[in-house]
């Protein structure tokens, strides 16, 4: 298998440009316990929603959202948005694209 390797984004220019990001909302804050044992919370996939952006003050964006909800017994649904500049949307789904085809390719 191949290794996938991470890489910073690039600057615009000379100037930084807005940074790649993503925002949790706050209300996921309590989906998540706090007990010591406990590594986290597992939520399922629900939607992804993506759409290009261009604002006059952070510039061409892609920014996706995805939908998140508990399982079993909990019903909490959240969204998570990535922001992302178009050279880093396109390393991701480079990133995305490569590791299933690895994943096919596999004995």
């Amino acid at each position: 298998m191949r290794k996938t390797v991470m890489k910073k984004t690039a600057m615009v220019g000379k100037r930084r440009s807005w940074p790649n990001t993503m925002m949790f909302p706050k209300a996921l804050r309590d989906a998540i316990p706090d007990m010591p044992t406990c590594g986290g919370r597992v939520l399922e996939l629900d939607a992804i929603h993506g759409e290009p952006v261009n604002s006059h003050l952070f510039g061409e964006r892609v920014q996706v959202k995805l939908r998140v909800k508990e399982t079993g017994k909990l019903t909490g649904k959240f969204v998570v948005l990535i922001d992302l500049q178009p050279e880093a949307a396109r390393a991701l789904a480079t990133t995305l694209t490569n590791l299933a085809d690895q994943l096919e390719e596999a004995p």
